[in-house]
């Protein structure tokens, strides 16, 4: 499968609202974001909006800030509903394509439907980042209202090594994952990604776990642990370099051969070299994500990305998505980013975003 999370994005937008082909649509972002670089000039469109709308969970991911076990250290709670709302429809009138739903669990959310018929009514796509043990009872519901892209946090198919990573019951997943699966066979152009977190625990059966979801109608995406704080022991990062080299050769060969990745080839040559030589991003690397997306942290600051570099751009409490956009500070951070005056990152979020306007899908 030829393209990556990101033009899956304009595939479904195309077929929810039968507007520019998605192959048009990426050449068309491709020469007004070139356009703009060369300008300097602020987009006038942004993209995608990566939303954490709360840092509620119910699972214990051992490298994730918002696992459930980290609740005596961070208050838990939702952003409210109606700054919620302005914000999609502050997202909306940018020309936002996406908004992705995450958290935490967004499927913990008592309006998670009034958040989704929110975005469709916008005409702009949902994408629900879900650890899926929920699925089973909402997926009809969700179905029944137009949600079509899906992305399952899911990193291996041996129950001892997900429930490691992960920290939730194999049994519980595997469950959210038959319910993705019934939602695609029931509704139409439903499509269903797994993003996993590439570590030295999953790296043997990793290529088992992409037959699997390949097997299953599912398009694995690929998500590169990092690790950051130097005062904590790095267990699980890829050390192995022989490893690492074979496990990139055989992904970029299954991608060629027609499974199901979710990932650019762009994105997949780099991995060794973002585990084993600590280059986080490539040589020559443009970061291109300051030109068409904004996140929302769960305490309501709006960022450039997840940099912990970059100081917030200002608080949704605050301020309006459009007066962030097209600020002082973002325009600043913009021209950072795209020299890589950052600490750098091959996050699924950012990297995949400058590989596709790259053109190296």
């Amino acid at each position: 499968m030829k393209g990556n999370l990101f033009s899956t994005v304009y595939q479904i937008h195309y077929e929810m609202f039968h507007d520019m082909l998605a192959e048009d649509a990426i050449a068309h972002l491709r020469n007004s974001i070139e356009s703009d670089i060369t300008a300097e000039r602020i987009p006038q469109k942004m993209q995608y909006l990566l939303f954490k709308m709360t840092n509620r969970c119910n699972s214990d991911c051992e490298y994730c800030s918002h696992r459930i076990s980290n609740a005596v250290n961070e208050d838990k709670s939702d952003i409210p509903f109606p700054l919620i709302k302005q914000t999609i429809d502050d997202a909306a009138m940018l020309g936002c394509e996406a908004v992705a739903i995450n958290g935490g669990e967004p499927l913990l959310l008592p309006e998670i439907y009034d958040i989704l018929q929110t975005i469709i009514d916008d005409k702009m796509v949902p994408v629900l980042m879900t650890n899926g043990t929920l699925l089973p009872d909402m997926w009809e519901k969700l179905g029944s209202m137009g949600l079509k892209y899906v992305i399952i946090s899911y990193d291996s198919i041996i129950p001892e090594v997900y429930e490691k990573q992960r920290g939730i019951s194999y049994k519980k997943a595997l469950a959210g994952l038959d319910a993705a699966c019934a939602m695609m066979e029931k509704y139409e152009n439903v499509h269903v990604h797994v993003s996993a977190v590439l570590t030295r625990d999953n790296q043997d059966d990793f290529v088992d776990l992409v037959k699997y979801m390949s097997s299953r109608g599912i398009a694995t995406q690929i998500s590169p642990y990092h690790h950051f704080n130097p005062r904590d022991e790095d267990l699980i990062s890829i050390t192995d370099r022989k490893k690492c080299e074979k496990l990139v050769e055989t992904l970029l060969s299954m991608k060629d051969e027609g499974y199901l990745i979710a990932s650019s080839k762009g994105f997949i040559e780099h991995l060794t070299e973002f585990f084993c030589s600590k280059e986080r991003i490539p040589k020559d690397y443009r970061c291109l994500i300051g030109y068409t997306n904004l996140f929302v942290d769960a305490y309501m600051n709006v960022r450039p990305c997840w940099d912990w570099c970059f100081k917030p751009l200002g608080n949704l409490k605050e301020k309006r998505l459009a007066d962030i956009w097209n600020g002082a500070l973002m325009k600043e951070y913009r021209e950072q980013m795209l020299r890589c005056q950052c600490g750098g990152c091959w996050y699924m979020c950012t990297g995949e975003v400058s590989m596709m306007l790259e053109d190296k899908l």
